[in-house]
């Protein structure tokens, strides 16, 4: 094999060589080597701090948007409660009392002679909580 006078081709096989020496180094070497390189202990610092600011960042976008979609969710669903009248809103705890409905706690099953404010707020929650539907009455 005669050695080329391209300056090129006598790099590329110079890289070549070293490439193959470092793949033929046992992983314990280099790593001897490479706990000595105070750079390169640096840069797996740098890279550490890098990949938990991205952890940070992506969870932070996330947190983000699905408070804006609860946030959307709620409104909606507020809106939809505000038409309960009185009469309306005792008809459904009676309906959910008499079922003995496992929506209302054992205290809030014997809801007879509450007054119309506090159960227009009791059917109010139960709506916007999901606990009935809308179309229960």
């Amino acid at each position: 094999m005669t050695e080329s006078k391209d300056p090129r081709e006598q790099l590329n096989s110079f890289a070549q060589l070293l490439i193959d020496d470092l793949l033929n180094t046992p992983d314990a070497e280099l790593l001897q080597e490479a706990s000595n390189d105070k750079s390169l202990a640096q840069a797996g610092v740098n890279a550490k701090k890098s990949y938990q600011n991205a952890i940070q960042s992506t969870g932070a976008k996330r947190l983000e948007i699905a408070r804006a979609e609860m946030e959307q969710e709620n409104n909606k669903t507020k809106a939809n409660v505000t038409n309960i009248d009185s009469a309306r809103a005792h008809r459904i705890i009676a309906k959910l009392s008499a079922a003995n409905d496992s929506n209302l706690t054992l205290a809030a099953r014997n809801l007879n002679n509450i007054s119309d404010t506090e159960a227009i707020e009791l059917v109010k929650e139960l709506l916007e909580l999901g606990a009935i539907k809308d179309d229960e009455s």
